[in-house]
Order: C-alpha cells, then sequence, then structure tokens
C-alpha cells in the first residue's frame, strides 16, 4: 500500500464506508453488516473484490495492494490497518511515501 496524501482516516470512516459499500452490493441495510465477518462470506468474486479496492484506493486517494482483503480479512482488520497507515504517513514530513508491501 502507498499512500502519499495528507488525509487522515479514523477507523470508524473507514469502517463505515465499507459497511456501505458491502450493504449497497448485498442490497441489504448497513446494520445488517458484521464488520468482523471475513470478506469470504460476502461472497466477493474477484472482479467484486477489485472493483471495491479500486473504489477504496480513489476515496482514500491511495494505492492499494489487492492482497490487503487476505491480509486483513475482515471490515474491522481492514479499517483499523487503512486508518493506521493514514495516521502514520500524516506524521510523516511532505514529500515522503508510506510503503506498505
Amino acid at each position: 500500500m502507498t499512500i502519499s496524501n495528507s488525509r487522515h482516516f479514523e477507523v470508524t470512516d473507514i469502517q463505515d464506508w465499507l459497511v456501505n459499500q458491502f450493504a449497497e452490493r448485498l442490497e441489504i441495510d448497513p446494520e445488517d453488516i458484521d464488520i468482523h465477518e471475513p470478506f469470504d462470506n460476502y461472497d466477493l468474486n474477484s472482479v467484486e473484490t477489485i472493483i471495491l479496492l479500486k473504489k477504496l484506493e480513489k476515496w482514500l486517494e491511495c494505492n492499494l495492494n489487492p492482497t490487503l482483503i487476505f491480509n486483513y480479512p475482515n471490515i474491522a482488520e481492514l479499517a483499523k490497518r487503512l486508518a493506521e497507515e493514514t495516521s502514520a504517513t500524516r506524521q510523516k514530513p511532505e514529500g515522503k511515501k508510506a510503503v506498505l508491501s
């Protein structure tokens, strides 16, 4: 993951965004999405996963490695990692990029 912007996202902001994306895709109420439920249980195919990641990249203004879905297998874990990364980037001097392999 490479984040080179100065925006910082809170865990809850990222969780809410992901919950809304899943709820829209599944056509259910966002309150019915469990943030601890593994992504595999939402039956995302590879195309849907890539589309979701591209939307997330645009929203976060960063580049994401597709393996994030495997390394952080639910909304809660992924949101926490992304919030940590945006926080770390914000603390770096301008012009520096945070890179997560």
